[in-house]
């Protein structure tokens, strides 16, 4: 494998299990976890990564091998510790691993004689030292490409798994945009899955806005949370349509809190879905009058917002959400009422509350659902070009 001359140095480090890392000598960071290089890479790309996608995929490989994709192959374990999963459980895998910067011949030897078993020592090796970055054995391929993801541009078909082991986002923030994971989930299978081992919520929303299904699994030593993301794909659209009801001063916003489908209880803004054949602005008052008992003394003001971000439903994975906010402005506060229920309200429904919430303290993170959080953020903006 030909080497891309490296920005840093690297510098041999041992983990708490005993296992090796490298460090980055100018960042202060190592390839692996300190709590455990072995037990970090075997619980975030073993277990939550080939172990959870065999056991979840239904349809079978139908007689072609697993595809693997890492972006960052690093030091070799992650593809050394498929290698061995794949022999030990009858599969065929063929595995891409992406690396600019990748080591030297000295490197993977003084790394690799450390305190890895054996036969992870031996399939490191034989990987780092493949001609031409290719190497075939038995039932076990890969490739080893000197590149970032960015600037890969090789066709060879869609993968089943991606491990995404990229230096954090404080490091390489640009490895970790919506843009690279939306490169990366084209590249995948219908239920594809990708695991990391960063569980930073400005990256869940990055791989949410990308277009995955993103879940929280517990972390490996050290950390708390890691994430795994599938590719479900989109099937469906659910339009729905938000009131945005201004109280009479305009400093104040209309919240619902109600029990979801899914038994949960939040907030949101009043509103619901587009039924078929229904104008949005029809919607709208027919919302209001469901959720708010009556529609006297409330004018409708205009557009205010429709999302420009991929959402996906919070109750049914193959939907994608488009919500459409319009400005409401009421000439009275009564139609906001806390823990009674007025009659214009379904008795099916088990809990909706209304109250008015100051703008200028309303906090996004208390509202359920992602695009409720973003206008949230932006009303107080979004207020001043309609005074």
């Amino acid at each position: 494998m030909s080497q891309t001359n490296r920005p840093w140095n690297r510098r041999l480090q041992t983990t708490r299990d005993g296992s090796p890392t490298l460090e980055v000598v100018e960042w202060g960071v190592c390839y692996h976890s300190v709590h455990g290089a072995l037990t970090e890479s075997m619980h975030v790309f073993i277990e939550r990564g080939l172990d959870a996608w065999l056991k979840d995929d239904k349809e079978g490989l139908h007689g072609r091998p697993l595809r693997v994709l890492e972006v960052g192959f690093g030091t070799g374990l992650n593809a050394a510790l498929a290698w061995r999963w794949a022999e030990s459980r009858g599969v065929e895998l063929a595995y891409v691993g992406l690396e600019p910067y990748p080591l030297s011949h000295e490197e993977a030897e003084a790394w690799a004689s450390t305190e890895l078993p054996d036969d992870v020592t031996e399939k490191v090796l034989a990987l780092h030292g493949a001609e031409g970055g290719r190497l075939r054995l038995g039932a076990f391929s890969a490739q080893v490409v000197p590149s970032t993801l960015q600037a890969w541009d090789e066709e060879g078909g869609l993968f089943d798994v991606c491990f995404f082991d990229a230096f954090a986002p404080a490091q390489q923030p640009e490895m970790w945009s919506v843009e690279v994971f939306q490169s990366v989930l084209a590249r995948m299978h219908p239920d594809g899955l990708l695991s990391t081992y960063c569980a930073k919520g400005q990256v869940r929303r990055n791989l949410e806005a990308a277009g995955w299904k993103v879940e929280r699994h517990p972390g490996p030593p050290g950390k708390r949370e890691m994430l795994v993301a599938r590719n479900v794909p989109v099937s469906r659209w659910n339009v729905r349509c938000y009131a945005l009801v201004l109280n009479p001063a305009r400093t104040h916003v209309l919240l619902a809190r109600e029990r979801f489908p899914d038994g949960s209880v939040g907030y949101k803004f009043p509103g619901g879905g587009v039924e078929e054949g229904e104008f949005l602005v029809d919607t709208l008052w027919r919302e209001c009058a469901e959720e708010l008992g009556t529609t006297e003394g409330l004018d409708w003001l205009g557009h205010a917002y429709t999302n420009d971000f991929f959402v996906r439903s919070a109750f049914s994975d193959d939907e994608q959400i488009l919500s459409v906010y319009h400005w409401m402005q009421a000439d009275h506060e009564g139609i906001a009422w806390w823990d009674e229920k007025p009659e214009g309200v379904a008795s099916e429904e088990p809990l909706l509350e209304m109250n008015w919430e100051a703008i200028a303290t309303l906090k996004p993170e208390s509202l359920r659902f992602p695009i409720d959080r973003h206008v949230a953020s932006r009303l107080s903006d979004w207020l001043d070009a309609i005074r």
